[in-house]
């Protein structure tokens, strides 16, 4: 079968919008029409957050704005009206985490970089409820360096070297210097190895006088002990204690290579395309090239990489040969690797994806399935169908051409169908689309400017042609000179991450390049992602058969509270009870309703923030209190391995050390006029003492009284008005943010209360009553608290209420038929700052402006007209400002332009 006849076979299909289709088969109709029903009942959100920096330091403000659309088009999502946004730390836990409304599919937000963060590797990560229940690869994922030089100005300089025989042996130098260069020497460094967990080394060393360190570890598991970190604990001259993880993305100095046939496999006989992916052990793209040879060892084809570590070689396979490929790698090393198996018999689909108007497939099949059987081809993306054709396998070889004119901009599967309803072959392409996105111009009166001067900057989205040109957009104007962005920064725009990372699966390294100056070479470049990370997120015999995914989270359209009154024994429904909610927040409110005949009720939308606290209160028909209330609750969603990891840097501080001195000056100079408080920690007071204290009915697992502090109901009695109150200033090792108890071991989780052995919210504090508690039990160190498990992990206090032999007056607080609720409410978010040169301020004046982020606008919308505008001032540095503008239309169109302007 020669490439003559790639050509030879005329299909006749006819078009329509925005799918094609032929003369149909029962089975091909079939498949459409379940398509079509899970497209509607499952379609896929997206979400993108343009960031104002790409990177942070603590004490830093991270602005967002987030964008979530639905569909194939990238319309604005009117699904769900709630996005979640996460702060995940290195140690791979929640930070922070905002609940923000969605108006037309956009919303903005902020996160305050405490002083008290470590430096590392942070995660920022946003999704919907609805997108929970489909694989965690679609939310928005994003590495994001965070630096400290505030409470740690040490920088640590790593590296590893490597040697696997068979163990993996591993030689780590790590040297630590201040932002100037100057060496840490005679420094303490407590190190420990974590791999997966598990603590594989640990030892203590003493840095020389250039602030080096060394030390040797095995890793004994390699197959099972992939990647994870090097803990450091320093202890410098000053006294002061410095903690530093350093990511340890391997132990192995080995590379590898995948080969992937076009459409799946390699079918004697037939031109094959064959991709190939070489990785270095720490999962980037290495450089390599090799030759192909059959089992005689003759040479059959030769191959290189182009671009991080994948291209393509094509060759005719044989009936019954068996392919090796030999390989030598850039750093050297060498490899041989066995190719898939030939298969005599099956389909596959070769694709040219380089047309400008058109896309050609062309559907291969063995002799032996040339039966004159029908077979189809079918364009989709998740469900949604943009072209359909069916035609009658009378050769081997098939040819569609299908025009891109109604094809989105991005990934699309194509799959082709046979005499089933399951595809017989598979492949993915990205398809360029201009008309998927917004023209966008941006204009400022000058390119050169003085410092503390105005700005004004015009925006231009769409055309005059365009039927609407109304688009949400945001800006972000940053000093390049302070925040410097070479190469090796991961930055974020909306084109990969809605076209491109969203539609893959695993990690796609520096998608930007992609779309970055776009040209041929790229797009051949761009279709080696989709031949060796293609996939498809339909499971097609689920389909056919009928079966539905599992859905368990439902779109949020409002905040709600909701849930079942039961009798005491818990199963037997209340119906026609009166559920009554109190709103403790800034304003009083009280709303009621009654339980249906299942006992439900539901309090819809309500509108309440991040601080306020509820209680619930349920009476039965009769008015009786005998009840009670058990609230729904959805589980927050869990930190899974991040795909981004191969981005994680390994030494954060050290990567952005010139950012870093700038900041420092910033607050300084910020905490010099009183606009910056810096966050002082209390040093640990560690209590050997524990008293006598009579501790009854205690719920402590440790048993009554076993706890690092106890407070009884006589140190209680000082006339405040909340429990919160009273605590504050007693608990050792303990500080309140907003009535919330955070111990300092662990100054970014709340501690766990304990209330009679009932779980609460650390925001319930405030709402007991001092005068009903008989004994507070603290719970910091680990041996206290470890019977607690993760639940225990920042602390715990126990609160036992008094009883009727506590020896005075007391009540159980938390009768039947009452529960409180610390709901995740929506987060109230900040204004940005931006000063106003045009009024005289005696303070502003003398004040130094050493902005990094120049400017953030969240909230553009141009008009009819696609004309928008904003303002702003140039700081006191001289240096170029990049104007970035992100941003989509109406109909879905994706908008991304930058402009550079001088200050002198």
């Amino acid at each position: 079968m020669g490439l003559h006849r790639f050509l030879s076979i005329l299909v006749i299909c006819w078009f329509t919008t925005p799918m094609a289709s032929g003369q149909g088969t029962p089975i091909i109709e079939e498949v459409l029409s379940k398509l079509e029903s899970h497209a509607n009942r499952y379609p896929q959100e997206k979400v993108y957050l343009h960031l104002d920096k790409p990177y942070y330091a603590v004490g830093d403000d991270i602005w967002f704005k987030g964008y979530v659309t639905i569909g194939a088009y990238n319309q604005l999502s009117g699904l769900s009206k709630i996005l979640y946004v996460d702060l995940v730390g290195p140690e791979q836990t929640v930070v922070q985490s905002v609940r923000l409304p969605l108006v037309a599919g956009v919303t903005m937000g902020d996160f305050q970089l405490a002083d008290s963060l470590s430096e590392g590797n942070y995660r920022i990560r946003a999704y919907t409820n609805w997108m929970r229940n489909f694989d965690t690869d679609i939310f928005y994922d994003r590495i994001l360096p965070i630096g400290n030089a505030r409470t740690d100005n040490i920088v640590a300089h790593s590296s590893f070297s490597f040697e696997n025989s068979p163990e993996h042996q591993v030689h780590a130098e790590i040297k630590f210097t201040d932002l100037q260069g100057g060496p840490f020497a005679d420094m303490d460094a407590n190190y420990q190895v974590v791999m997966e967990g598990r603590n594989i080394a640990r030892g203590r060393e003493t840095t020389d006088g250039d602030g080096r360190i060394a030390f040797d570890f095995v890793n004994k598991q390699p197959f099972n002990l992939k990647s994870g970190e090097v803990l450091l604990r320093l202890s410098t001259a000053d006294r002061r204690t410095v903690h530093k993880r350093i990511p340890l993305k391997t132990t192995s100095n080995t590379n590898s290579i995948r080969f992937f046939p076009e459409s799946g496999q390699m079918l004697a006989g037939n031109l094959t395309k064959v991709a190939f992916k070489a990785l270095a052990s720490d999962g980037i793209g290495i450089g390599a090239a090799g030759s192909i040879y059959d089992g005689a060892g003759t040479r059959i084809a030769e191959f290189e990489t182009d671009y991080a570590g994948m291209g393509n070689f094509s060759f005719i396979p044989e009936a019954g040969a068996r392919y090796t490929a030999s390989i030598m790698y850039a750093d050297g090393s060498e490899s041989k690797v066995d190719l898939p198996e030939v298969q005599i018999s099956g389909y596959a689909l070769a694709v040219n994806n380089q047309l400008d108007r058109q896309l050609i497939v062309q559907a291969y099949a063995s002799d032996d399935l040339v039966q004159g059987q029908q077979v189809s081809v079918v364009l989709h993306r998740n469900g949604e169908v943009f072209y359909a054709s069916t035609n009658k396998q009378a050769k081997n070889e098939a040819v569609f051409a299908i025009p891109r004119e109604h094809l989105p901009a991005g990934v699309i599967q194509i799959t082709l169908f046979a005499n089933n309803r399951i595809p017989v072959a598979e492949r993915t392409i990205f398809n360029t689309n201009d008309a998927s996105l917004l023209p966008l111009t941006i204009e400022t009166d000058w390119e050169t400017y003085r410092r503390k001067e105005k700005v004004t900057v015009k925006l231009t989205a769409g055309q005059p042609s365009d039927t609407s040109r109304i688009a949400a957009l945001s800006a972000a104007v940053i000093d390049m000179a302070r925040v410097p962005i070479d190469s090796g920064v991961h930055e974020g725009s909306i084109y990969p991450s809605l076209l491109l990372s969203a539609d893959i699966k695993g990690y796609v390294e520096t998608p930007n390049r992609y779309f970055k100056d776009p040209d041929f070479a790229r797009g051949l470049q761009l279709d080696n992602v989709m031949l060796t990370q293609g996939w498809s997120r339909i499971d097609w015999q689920d389909l056919v058969a009928g079966k539905s995914p599992t859905v368990t989270y439902s779109p949020e359209q409002a905040l709600r509270i909701s849930g079942v009154v039961t009798k005491r024994n818990g199963k037997i429904p209340v119906p026609n009870a009166k559920v009554t909610i109190l709103s403790t927040g800034n304003v009083l409110a009280v709303v009621d309703t009654v339980t249906d005949a299942e006992g439900r009720f539901n309090f819809d939308r309500l509108l309440f923030y991040d601080d306020t606290k509820f209680v619930v209160q349920a009476r039965d028909e009769r008015g009786r209190k005998n009840v009670d209330v058990v609230l729904d609750e959805v589980p927050r969603q869990q930190v899974t391995r991040s795909k981004n990891a191969p981005d994680a840097t390994v030494d954060v501080n050290q990567s952005i050390q010139t950012y870093l001195k700038n900041t420092q000056q910033q607050f300084e100079e910020l905490e010099k006029y009183g606009l910056k408080e810096k966050t002082i920690l209390l040093e640990e007071v560690k209590v050997t003492e524990r008293a006598e204290k009579k501790v009854k009915h205690s719920s402590n697992l440790n048993g009554p009284g076993n706890a690092d502090q106890v407070i009884t109901a006589e140190e209680l009695s000082m006339g405040c008005s909340t429990l919160d109150i009273c605590l504050q200033g007693r608990l050792h090792g303990v500080i309140f943010r907003n009535g919330v108890p955070y111990s300092t071991r662990s100054p970014n989780q709340p501690m766990q209360i304990v209330l009679d052995g009932m779980y609460m919210e650390a925001e319930a504090l405030p709402m007991i009553n001092p005068f009903d508690v008989e004994t507070v039990e603290v719970l910091r160190g680990i041996g206290n608290t470890a019977v607690y498990g993760s639940m225990g992990s920042g602390g715990v206090i126990i609160i036992t209420t008094k009883r009727g032999d506590s020896g005075g007056y007391g009540r159980d607080i938390y009768t039947p038929g009452i529960v409180t609720h610390s709901p995740q409410g929506y987060y109230e978010v900040r204004e940005f700052y931006a000063p106003d040169y045009s009024v005289s301020a005696d303070s502003l004046a003398a004040m130094k402006d050493l902005r990094t982020t120049i400017h953030w606008a969240p909230s553009i919308v141009t008009g009819d007209d696609g004309m928008a505008s904003f303002e702003f001032y140039t700081a006191e540095s001289p240096g170029v400002y990049r104007i970035m503008v992100e941003g989509l239309d109406i109909s879905g169109r994706l908008a991304h332009a930058v402009h550079y302007i001088t200050v002198e």
